[in-house]
């Protein structure tokens, strides 16, 4: 999976999610959560991961650290987003699903997890913590709910 899709989890909730989170502790946060997911990204290209659920493990831990940093208050909403993102990234180490539907199952996983949160999903990134978003994420429509295996 596309590192930026996961890392957007994160910084989504920077957004549209003011009284679930505390700002004061957000650029520090931010940065901590820019520097795991590089080593998650380095440890990938190092090879040091042989699955894509190896991967993901390792970019969640970062984005847990990241919720728990900013004081997220809806951590359920956090792990149910968690636990539905390792599932996509077995399938896909399972080769059940393709590139594409990944990318779609991902973006519903992450709208579900905004709704949840209760984040408002018409949300214009911060330029300070969003500059490797992908475009998609800067205007996101509901998804429709992909067909799954």
């Amino acid at each position: 999976m596309n590192h930026t899709l996961i890392v957007a989890i994160s910084l989504l909730t920077l957004a549209g999610c003011a009284d679930s989170y505390d700002k004061s502790v957000m650029p520090a946060a931010a940065a901590g959560l820019q520097q795991e997911t590089v080593a998650c990204k380095t440890r990938w290209t190092a090879k040091e991961f042989k699955t894509y659920s190896e991967w993901q493990a390792c970019q969640l831990a970062a984005e847990r650290g990241f919720a728990r940093a900013i004081n997220l208050t809806k951590m359920q909403a956090f792990e149910v987003y968690a636990a539905d993102m390792q599932v996509l990234a077995a399938d896909r180490d399972a080769k059940r699903v393709t590139d594409h539907q990944v990318r779609s199952r991902a973006e519903y996983i992450l709208w579900k997890f905004l709704a949840d949160c209760d984040c408002k999903p018409g949300w214009k990134p911060n330029p300070n913590y969003s500059h490797w978003l992908m475009i998609p994420f800067t205007t996101p429509q509901p998804p429709v709910m992909p067909n799954t295996p």
